[in-house]
């Protein structure tokens, strides 16, 4: 398969990038191919860190 961007990571960088990504070419009415990998069975599965985000950018993304 063939796309035009390829994201490796399913986490909140990963995901926020391939979301803000489809946007942008919505926005400009044209199609965009991209592609999320994740090592992990889930999306999101190995962040540990334990981490606390603001979710306020969350927020910004998906109004």
């Amino acid at each position: 398969m063939e796309f035009d961007v390829l994201i490796v990571g399913g986490g909140p960088a990963g995901l926020a990038a391939a979301i803000r990504l489809k946007q942008l070419a919505n926005e400009k009415g044209t199609e965009l191919a991209v592609c999320l990998i994740e090592k992990a069975a889930e999306i999101g599965a190995h962040i540990l860190s334990g981490a606390v985000m603001d979710p306020r950018a969350l927020t910004e993304l998906i109004p």
